[in-house]
């Protein structure tokens, strides 16, 4: 307040003084100058506290103190100090009026946005440079420069998941985003999966085989695999008949893929073995009507291979004579021969050939070995597949 007193007490003798000079007209443009310079400074120092309480004073004191800097630029000395007599009136005007406690200056704080984003300045970490609102940090007001946010090498401009990076698993590894499911079987690859992020993706499960889709056959179909041999019998499914039915390779059909579905013969490489005998009619020729579902399966085995031909041997045991044994195994072997012509199979194929007892494979000393020794043999002569 003292300072406020002085300046007043000067401004109060500034302005006789001014007065005395205009009405002797002895003021030189130097002096003149000089007081315009020392008003305007005066004008200065109350600028605020004049501001909120004299504005109109205070704007009528610099118009005529800068009206009076003009004149003195042009060389009107008295218009010049026309003009710093009032703007030395109202300037002490003004002061008087100001005075008050309410006008004197306060320290004011005014919130600031320098950059304009909307964050204050003293919570905002990039006072300067302003929040871009991309989606990432957006809550610290800072520009998030950096070109790659995720790291994975792909520029955000390029990037198509700038924040979550590119898993460079050879399949579509230019678009920036982690493939979850590569060969689009509904079956996520195996790094979702590590990553717990199941729930993050519309595909389900591990994918044993990430590149390669699975084929949806009903055949271990969760572990994202193509099953290229569900049965595992080397055939694959595409040429396998019974594709999951493993080949139980008999020697008989062996490419299909499926087992022979056969009960009463088993194809081997040089003979067909039959698993019961071929029953004819007592010392007859006849194959009996029993005798018909095996037949049935040796004439399915022939026409299935083609390329095998067969000889048919009839054997006896040794009851009876030699001439009359070796007579019915002939019969019976040409008997067997006949059937399987009426069952389709080609007669060039077979050859009937009778060993008599010949060729036992038993004794003759007992019931069973001699009903051993009756039989019927198909030995393989050729197979070219």
């Amino acid at each position: 307040m003292q300072g406020i007193s002085i300046n007043r007490c000067l401004l109060a003798v500034f302005v006789a003084v001014i007065g005395l000079l205009f009405a002797s007209g002895c003021m030189s443009g130097t002096k003149l100058r000089v007081q315009q310079e020392q008003i305007v400074k005066q004008i200065e120092d109350m600028r605020n506290r004049a501001y909120r309480c004299t504005p109109k004073e205070l704007a009528l004191a610099e118009s005529h103190a800068e009206f009076a800097e003009w004149e003195l630029s042009q060389g009107n000395l008295r218009r010049a100090k026309e003009h710093l007599l009032y703007s030395a009136k109202y300037s002490e005007q003004a002061d008087l009026e100001s005075r008050a406690q309410e006008c004197q200056d306060v320290q004011v704080v005014v919130a600031s946005d320098r950059d304009g984003d909307g964050y204050l300045d003293e919570v905002d970490q990039c006072p300067d440079q302003p929040e871009d609102f991309d989606g990432d940090r957006d809550e610290d007001g800072c520009p998030d420069i950096e070109l790659d946010k995720d790291g994975d090498g792909i520029l955000d401009n390029d990037d198509r998941c700038p924040l979550d990076p590119e898993d460079f698993d050879g399949f579509e590894d230019i678009e920036g985003c982690p493939d979850a499911d590569n060969d689009k079987d509904k079956i996520c690859d195996p790094w979702v999966a590590e990553k717990g992020l199941l729930d993050k993706f519309e595909c389900k499960l591990s994918d044993q085989c990430p590149d390669d889709p699975e084929d949806m056959d009903g055949f271990q179909d969760e572990d994202g695999c193509p099953d290229i041999d569900n049965d595992n019998d080397k055939i694959p499914d595409v040429a396998d008949t019974c594709p999951n039915d493993p080949e139980d390779y008999d020697n008989d059909e062996d490419s299909d893929g499926c087992p022979e579905e056969r009960t009463l013969i088993v194809l081997k490489k040089d003979k067909i073995e039959l698993k019961e005998p071929v029953y004819f009619a007592t010392n007859k020729t006849k194959v009996l009507p029993r005798s018909e579902p095996l037949l049935d399966e040796i004439a399915s085995l022939l026409s299935s291979n083609p390329t095998i031909t067969v000889r048919i041997e009839g054997h006896t045991d040794s009851e009876g004579k030699n001439k009359s044994n070796q007579k019915l195994s002939d019969g019976r072997a040409n008997s067997v021969r006949t059937e399987l012509i009426s069952r389709g199979i080609d007669a060039s194929r077979m050859v009937a050939v009778g060993y008599g007892e010949d060729r036992p494979i038993d004794t003759n000393d007992t019931k069973e070995g001699r009903a051993n020794n009756r039989r019927v043999d198909f030995v393989i002569t050729s197979n070219t597949d």
